[in-house]
């Protein structure tokens, strides 16, 4: 008689898991498309309802020891094809949509407030290193999206991805009502206002409100230079990857390659090239965009049943402190910019 125990399958490991990030994910996106239908956007992201979802489900009701399995699978592998299938969406020559002086600013302002929160979160508030970056690209790029693509990169946490978008998505709710009253303090033109908030508010949805709220030049000018700002999430997972990469000398040149660039960073840049040369057309990148959205969602939803909320406070005033630090810096670069610039 054979009484070895029969290993589980991967299918029986991860289903409940699995099962329990989709259902709230589904709610999640329920709730957002909820918000567009009453005031034309979602004003809370679908993302951040993921990740507060699998948060207060994690730390408020006694969870089947299953669920963890298939929610890690969910935080990690998901999350990583995730961020693949960003780079279909990823066209080089877009950034030739703007003037260079306007584009050499963006880019000063990207890897310059990136550098700005890792020193003042890191090295002045002793936050991890790897919190400090995402609040870095969250602020300096494009917000929730780029905080869940860096995060398998740098191999961060579920409680830094929470503390990092959570607190980001709250206080950048906050610029959206105080931004508009730079343009008569300031006398801002809607160009340079467009420019203010296109380089300094967080999220997508959140720069389209405080953008044409004052008007429509100002909205189409911060839309496009947001839009910008993202197509640095490429490059950025690329250079962080080789950073934060994990060898030493005895390893093959195949594990090398494999450690210096992720399987899904290799992907993404290959469909970057792809769609860059017209052979992914652009409806199918921009497919892939919102495919890779949906499993954005089951993926916060995986990271939020990880989180200790107690991790979460001991970091939180740090982390605010530095959210609010590289969204001051944001501010000034671009304002200082567009007047130096004389992008008017």
């Amino acid at each position: 008689m054979d009484t070895t125990a029969k290993k589980p399958s991967w299918i029986e490991k991860n289903s409940l898991g699995l099962f329990a990030c989709f259902v709230l994910g589904l709610i999640s996106w329920l709730l957002a498309e909820f918000e567009k239908s009453i005031f034309d956007r979602a004003v809370i992201d679908a993302l951040v309802i993921a990740i507060i979802l699998g948060v207060v489900v994690k730390n408020s009701f006694p969870l089947p020891l299953g669920i963890a399995t298939g929610s890690r699978f969910a935080s990690k592998q998901i999350l990583e094809a995730s961020v693949l299938l960003l780079g279909a969406g990823v066209a080089l020559q877009d950034i030739s949509a703007v003037g260079l002086p306007l584009f050499l600013l963006i880019l000063f302002a990207v890897f310059g407030g990136l550098l700005f929160a890792w020193l003042l979160g890191h090295k002045i508030l002793r936050l991890s290193s790897r919190l400090a970056i995402l609040v870095g690209v969250g602020n300096s790029i494009c917000g929730n999206s780029a905080v869940a693509a860096v995060a398998p990169v740098i191999k961060a946490t579920p409680n830094e991805v929470a503390a990092a978008i959570g607190i980001s998505a709250i206080l950048g709710v906050g610029q959206i009502l105080i931004l508009p009253i730079f343009v008569p303090a300031l006398s801002l033109s809607n160009v340079q206002y467009g420019i203010v908030a296109g380089l300094s508010v967080y999220a997508v949805p959140q720069v389209i409100a405080a953008s044409f709220a004052v008007s429509a030049v100002s909205g189409e000018m911060g839309t496009l230079v947001k839009l910008v700002r993202v197509l640095f999430i490429g490059p950025m997972i690329v250079i962080l990857g080789f950073f934060h990469r994990e060898s030493n000398d005895s390893e093959a040149l195949s594990a090398k390659i494999k450690t210096y660039i992720p399987w899904f960073v290799a992907g993404f840049v290959i469909l970057v090239v792809l769609r860059s040369v017209d052979v992914i057309p652009e409806s199918v990148g921009i497919q892939a965009q919102k495919v890779s959205k949906l499993l954005f969602i089951l993926a916060m939803v995986g990271l939020g049943l990880g989180v200790d909320i107690k991790a979460v406070r001991t970091v939180g005033v740090r982390v605010a402190v530095t959210i609010l630090g590289t969204m001051c810096f944001m501010i000034i670069v671009s304002l200082i910019g567009s007047y130096v610039l004389e992008l008017r």
